[in-house]
């Protein structure tokens, strides 16, 4: 059995002022970040059929009426943790969630694009998959079916 090696996260959450439009829009109106990243998350990094007004931005401000909108970026947190291979744990996904929604938002945000690019890059080499090269396989041309 193999285990992956857990990685740090490549955006410090104490980053979060960067790039300013992100960190603006994670203060004024997290749900719209949130509901980008979520479906980045889910679909890959494929942004086709995006739409800021989203499921998971719905859910997110109706949670901010009930004065819980922590609850959902948390939850994301683990998700991107699980999928991602990213240290961290429940309490911690918690902690950042609670403190500053708008950071963590933001953090989410940068983490999941880079990941995604970085998915994206992987993929587009031929001969490469989860850096291993591999050899094309000579055929022999005497044998036949």
């Amino acid at each position: 059995m193999t285990t992956i090696q857990k990685q740090d996260w490549h955006h410090s959450g104490s980053s979060c002022c960067t790039p300013i439009g992100t960190c603006c829009l994670s203060w004024w109106c997290p749900c719209i970040v949130y509901g980008r990243t979520h479906h980045r998350i889910k679909n890959n990094g494929d942004m086709n059929g995006y739409s800021c007004c989203n499921l998971a931005c719905t859910g997110l401000c109706g949670l901010a009426c009930l004065g819980i909108s922590f609850v959902m970026p948390m939850l994301s947190r683990g998700d991107m943790r699980a999928k991602y291979h990213i240290k961290g744990n429940g309490c911690t996904d918690c902690l950042c969630a609670c403190c500053c929604t708008p950071c963590d938002v933001t953090q989410q945000e940068k983490e999941s694009t880079y990941r995604e690019e970085q998915n994206k890059r992987l993929l587009a080499q031929p001969g490469k998959e989860a850096m291993m090269n591999y050899a094309p396989q000579q055929q022999d041309p005497a044998f036949h079916h």
